[in-house]
């Protein structure tokens, strides 16, 4: 385990490098999106294929991404029952927020870089669960309270569903993985595809922390803080309540300390980014979304660091 405050530190200096070129208009935002593509169809994948297909499976490992996808059923009944008197468009928003996880692009990095490919192991895990969260759950309820949704009975469109996620790449590289990994042919494949996806995958931290920063925003309006914060404080109460249960009552002799301490902080992740493209789809307010999509990023860096120190000892 490498120093977790010198990671952090590195980690945030290299967001700050992305705040700042953004703030020196060196790249924009516009130009971020092209970043966060490369990340998302390239290095992103190449640690998906890496880190996946040589994972060695154990029945405890089933635990990760099935958490992520009850707690992220568990948000959406709960956001149902505290936000029932809000309009629908709101309730839409709110429920998105509630909703899934920034796991790549802001956990990967430091989770590889404090604890390396072991780390890695657990993450990409709990991120295979996350993509079934953000783009099957969340899509569905961004797509019941779209304004643009006029009608009263709504029908879950499966078809697009499926055709959403057959263009995740991510989505789809875990599937190419996992068969690699059952069948066993990882041993065949050409130590020159392996080494390519190992440099492309150096890529990944560098980018994905440069993008955390170029996406930084400090302009708050100060409308529609009430909603701002009982949003947070929900997202976040929950995440570390139903996180540190887990890490307390979860038997240490079948799963390991670095297991339960990455089950924990994953529920006090950020908001995933594809929530954004989201809003813009169903025609939600793309602001408020994007507030509290950059407030999530500066909280959840705050209280992983706190509690990376607090649990590992």
């Amino acid at each position: 385990m490498a120093d977790v405050n010198y990671i952090f530190l590195l980690s945030l200096t290299i967001i700050v490098i992305g705040y700042i070129v953004k703030k020196l208009k060196i790249i924009t935002e516009e130009n971020g999106k092209v970043v966060a593509k490369v990340i998302f169809n390239i290095t992103l994948p190449a640690i998906i294929l890496k880190v996946t297909s040589k994972i060695e499976f154990k029945l405890s490992l089933v635990l990760l991404p099935l958490v992520n996808i009850f707690f992220g059923i568990f948000m959406a009944l709960i956001g149902l029952i505290l936000f029932r008197k809000y309009d629908k468009e709101k309730k839409g928003l709110i429920l998105m927020a509630l909703i899934g996880f920034n796991v790549a692009h802001f956990s990967f990095p430091l989770i590889e870089g404090i604890w390396g490919q072991e780390g890695m192991q657990y993450i990409a895990l709990i991120d295979a669960g996350n993509a079934f969260t953000i783009f099957v759950l969340c899509y569905i309820v961004g797509s019941i309270f779209s304004p643009n949704n006029i009608s009263e009975d709504f029908v879950i469109d499966f078809k697009d569903t499926g055709k959403r996620l057959l263009k995740s790449t991510p989505l789809m590289c875990y599937i190419f993985a996992l068969i690699i990994n059952f069948s066993g042919i990882g041993d065949t494949i050409p130590i020159f595809f392996w080494d390519l996806l190992d440099i492309i995958a150096r890529a990944n931290t560098a980018l994905s922390l440069l993008l955390l920063g170029i996406y930084l925003n400090f302009k708050f309006e100060r409308t529609d803080w009430a909603t701002i914060l009982k949003i947070l404080i929900t997202r976040y109460s929950l995440g570390l309540i139903v996180g540190l249960l887990l890490f307390f009552l979860l038997p240490s002799d079948q799963f390991d300390l670095l297991f339960r301490i990455i089950l924990t902080i994953s529920l006090i992740f950020p908001i995933g980014l594809a929530v954004i493209p989201f809003s813009v789809e169903f025609e939600y307010d793309q602001k408020l979304i994007s507030m509290i999509a950059n407030l999530t990023i500066i909280i959840s860096f705050g209280l992983v660091w706190i509690l990376i120190l607090l649990l590992a000892g």
